[in-house]
């Protein structure tokens, strides 16, 4: 059996860490990242670092603004418009990749503090490329943390096709 992630105890000193909500990163290479808190033999893992700043991001791009019942300025719209059926092509993806990367921007920095290591804060994303094939699309999307780390994953997408 190959061992996915490995860490020792120094790699999580001074840090926080969260359970690892999307399974199938890898430290190089390409991967389709898997949106699964269970998975045999992957699943349960801690993460820090850019890793954590990352699944961050996508949890605050992938939820719906208003949908969390006390938390109703969270999320984005992305997903909202996606289902209104407004995406048909790439560059519309990128239209409303950008306008929610500007939504949710200043809620990951103000969830965060000065005394966070620079790798788990928040500076950018860019949408690298996306690609639209019928109702799926692929989402690369590079992740960069104050400390000047980024990181590129890959999202499949459903869209509403017309």
């Amino acid at each position: 059996m190959t061992k996915l992630l490995s860490a020792s105890v120094r790699d999580y000193a001074g840090r926080t860490v969260d359970l690892l909500a999307f399974d199938g990163a890898k430290a190089s290479g390409e991967a389709k990242l898997i949106p699964a808190l269970v998975l045999p033999k992957q699943s349960g893992a801690l993460i820090t670092g850019i890793q954590k700043l990352v699944q961050r991001f996508l949890l605050e791009l992938l939820t719906e603004r208003g949908s969390l019942e006390y938390q109703p300025t969270r999320g984005t719209f992305f997903l909202t418009r996606i289902r209104a059926g407004i995406v048909r092509t790439s560059q519309d993806l990128f239209s409303e990749f950008t306008i929610a990367e500007v939504e949710l921007k200043n809620s990951l920095m103000l969830e965060e503090s000065n005394t966070d290591p620079s790798d788990e804060r928040y500076l950018e994303a860019r949408l690298l490329s996306a690609s639209l094939f019928g109702d799926q699309a692929t989402l690369n999307i590079q992740v960069t943390s104050r400390a000047g780390e980024s990181r590129t994953v890959i999202y499949p997408l459903r869209v509403t096709a017309i």
